[in-house]
């Protein structure tokens, strides 16, 4: 999955960002695979993941979607997406699924030698590694680095630099708080890659030094 791998930030906050998709394929293993999908949907939600969406109902966990109604509309080729905000907890939810072993492909995005590490720690072999090679042609017209921290967590660019921007404004002057800022960039991610446990982080480093003159 290549729409995940170009999250930017500084090393110290991708320790805290890892994404993991189940992903059933066409002509290998699609047919059937709604009940396979359910189980191993049924873990992530004990693993506390930071954010999660099934292809067949894109709403994430902060949409008042209850568990029930996700698992119910799981079927055939169902896709999981989500991400966790520690290692830690992708290690628990990896072995999990190693153990559920239903024979669904696994993805995983983060840091790759921090990835590699987890992986050699529960005995799991990965076979195929992408790599991001950065940002080519007219990189004068992105937004900073600051603001593509941010908008690089939705895999299909869905968040907004403008919408960033707006949410620092409101929570500088005292109309938002930093988690509820963090939910509102989170809501136009319908890849549920969108970690707002590291977003409420980078906001709380980066608001103080926001001032309105550069907007």
């Amino acid at each position: 999955m290549t729409h995940s791998l170009h999250r930017e930030g500084t090393l110290d906050s991708l320790e805290r960002d890892y994404a993991l998709f189940i992903y059933p394929a066409r002509g290998f293993n699609y047919k059937g695979s709604g009940p396979k999908v359910r189980r191993i949907m049924e873990l992530l939600y004990l693993k506390a993941p930071s954010n999660m969406i099934v292809s067949t109902l894109r709403r994430n966990l902060y949409s008042g979607v209850r568990p029930e109604e996700v698992l119910e509309s799981i079927q055939d080729g169902a896709r999981i997406y989500c991400v966790f905000n520690t290692r830690e907890k992708l290690k628990e939810a990896l072995s999990g699924v190693k153990k559920l072993d239903e024979g669904i492909s696994v993805v995983v995005s983060g840091l790759s030698d921090r990835v590699r590490g987890i992986a050699a720690e529960i005995g799991l072999n990965p076979h195929t590694i992408n790599l991001s090679l950065g940002i080519h042609g007219r990189t004068d017209r992105l937004p900073p680095p600051d603001i593509r921290q941010f908008t690089t967590m939705c895999g299909h660019g869905m968040i907004a630099p403008a919408l960033v921007r707006d949410v620092i404004r409101r929570i500088k002057k005292g109309r938002l708080n930093l988690w509820d800022g963090s939910i509102i960039l989170a809501a136009p991610c319908t890849c549920g890659i969108y970690n707002p446990n590291r977003s409420q982080e980078m906001l709380q480093e980066l608001v103080p030094l926001y001032t309105f003159h550069r907007w």
